[in-house]
């Protein structure tokens, strides 16, 4: 909830201060600040994958 709070924030402001003549730096930092946030809100997404109940453990078992 943090990262995401924190990668919404970076981006507003990171999008409000480009027209501004000298906080091309600081959009910068915030555009990675964002892109850092953003990996922590990807990363804490649970997995949802689908998983296979008894996979073979034999590695010919495609060919038997």
């Amino acid at each position: 909830m943090k990262s995401t709070v924190v990668a919404i924030g970076s981006l507003f402001l990171a999008v409000a201060l480009t027209p501004v003549i000298g906080a091309a730096l600081f959009v910068l930092l915030l555009l990675g600040q964002f892109l850092l946030a953003l990996v922590g809100v990807i990363g804490g997404q649970s997995n949802r994958t689908v998983r296979q109940h008894d996979p073979s453990m034999s590695p010919r078992g495609w060919r038997e």
